[in-house]
């Protein structure tokens, strides 16, 4: 048997001997982090082709904008941002901007984080890895450098590894890198998410001093998915999205205006009806003075209200005469677009009896999603003279067609508008209104396809109108969509 010392001695040479390196592992070199990541990409995968529409921000998909952070559209992708959420904010000629990813069209730009292609792209801090706006917010080791221009994003090489091979839930692939739902251990991609409806919020604290922003994503059982989610903001001062920021400034967004109404005094006469004081009278349900079934001289003929009306093609093609003209491929400039628009109208609409009130817009070709359908054409005038004209359209018992641009600009159509002043409000549209500027301070508003429309659809847009009018200036809607809201107001 040893004695107790020498054992001792014994052991210790043991342990000395066997004694294995603490030190950690030395970190990779920005060169083997960005071929480990190059190799990740290179594996095969099924590409995302999602439909970019210029309705919405691709960034925050928020649809309204305002005189200070317009929704800016790319010349050459047609890709829709904000100037803040893409870093566009000294832009001043909006005719012929192109987004950083078009100005190089011969390259192909894709996305290092995730599968889905084009969208709103930026560069990195790693030659030829590109990513989208969306996807480098919710990655907490990206940012960008400037926060005017947003770009380059940082960081990419420092995502972990461990997030490139984690499935999304939603696109079941493993391509790019996914962020995790807040609330559970459920992976997707950032901008799979966005495209989905996923609830994700930014919220912005202060911390030392300090603006800290933290991005949040929920799952679909966390959070039930809606196409209409748009980016949530908390700030100290609130929870706010683009609706309940709309409530806050009101008429700050894009819509047909409800403007201040005058009193008039009404002239009396033997029979007569209270003019109801709505911004388009095209929205009133017509009333007969009389009970007989004549109409007396000058009377306006009512129309029988029913859903929405699809004509026979025979039927739209024998209202208007139906010209040829050349479409050219590409334009250098917005208003060179506009242009052509404006001289190809009479090929893709014409006017017709609405099944939803009166007059309205009929397609006489198929209309692709995403298409410029016309301009919404008229004299531009200032608010206040806008105002005074509504009140004097409506004594004088006047269709009234009013646009509000901004808030000191409206587009009056009544005497010198176009085609497109005829078409109709429905709470399931199938176009939307776009207010574009086209340079020199000057703005037009184009309708756009919201969907794919068949050819003698009727087309529609959602008027958005004020909804916090009072209960006597609430405009009754006619539409018969599944989701009508009963009032336009």
């Amino acid at each position: 048997m040893l004695p107790l010392e020498q054992w001792m001695l014994q052991l210790a040479d043991y342990h000395e001997n066997a004694l294995v390196s603490v030190r950690p592992p030395k970190k990779p070199s920005i060169k083997e982090r960005k071929q480990k990541l190059l190799t990740f990409l290179q594996e095969k995968y099924e590409p995302v082709y999602a439909k970019w529409t210029t309705e919405r921000c691709a960034v925050c998909r928020w649809v309204e904008d305002w005189d200070y952070n317009k929704i800016i559209i790319c010349n050459r992708c047609q890709i829709a941002v904000h100037q803040e959420c893409y870093g566009a904010r000294n832009v001043r000629d909006f005719t012929s901007w192109v987004c950083k990813a078009c100005e190089t069209p011969e390259i192909k730009r894709e996305c290092c984080l995730c599968p889905v292609k084009g969208g709103a792209l930026k560069p990195t801090d790693a030659d030829t890895l590109w990513v989208h706006v969306t996807c480098a917010w919710f990655r907490p080791e990206v940012s960008f450098a400037s926060d005017e221009k947003m770009e380059p994003a940082l960081g990419i090489l420092s995502i972990p590894s461990n997030s490139f091979v984690k499935i999304c839930v939603i696109c079941k692939q493993i391509h790019g890198s996914c962020t995790q739902c807040c609330k559970c251990s459920t992976y997707f991609h950032a901008m799979c998410a966005s495209r989905a409806g996923y609830r994700m919020e930014l919220h912005c604290l202060e911390k030392n001093g300090r603006q800290i922003t933290k991005m949040v994503s929920y799952c679909a059982y966390h959070r039930a998915p809606n196409p209409d989610t748009v980016l949530i903001v908390q700030t100290p001062l609130g929870v706010f999205s683009a609706k309940s920021l709309l409530q806050n400034k009101k008429k700050a967004g894009s819509r047909l205006i409800s403007s201040n109404r005058v009193k008039i005094e009404e002239i009396p006469t033997e029979e007569t009806t209270e003019l109801e004081p709505f911004s388009a009278a095209r929205c009133r349900i017509f009333k007969r003075l009389n009970n007989n079934k004549k109409r007396i001289e000058d009377e306006a003929v009512a129309h029988r209200v029913m859903g929405h009306c699809h004509h026979p093609l025979e039927a739209i093609q024998s209202l208007n005469a139906f010209r040829v003209v050349e479409v050219p491929k590409t334009f250098s400039t917005f208003r060179e677009r506009l242009n052509n628009l404006q001289r190809t109208e009479n090929d893709r609409v014409c006017c017709g009896r609405s099944g939803i009130h009166g007059w309205g817009l009929f397609a006489r070709r198929n209309i692709q999603e995403g298409e410029m359908v016309l301009e919404y054409r008229g004299e531009q005038v200032r608010r206040s003279i806008a105002d005074l004209r509504e009140a004097r359209y409506r004594f004088e018992g006047k269709d009234c067609y009013l646009f509000k641009i901004s808030e000191e600009v409206v587009v009056d159509a009544t005497d010198k508008g176009n085609i497109a002043r005829l078409i109709n409000h429905s709470c399931m549209p199938n176009c939307y209104a776009r207010i574009m500027s086209v340079g020199d301070d000057e703005s037009r508003i184009v309708l756009i396809a919201k969907t794919n429309v068949t050819a003698g659809d009727e087309l529609t847009y959602d008027y958005l109108f004020d909804p916090d009018e009072p209960d006597e200036f609430k405009v009754p809607c006619l539409c018969k969509a599944p989701n009508c809201r009963k009032f336009m107001n």
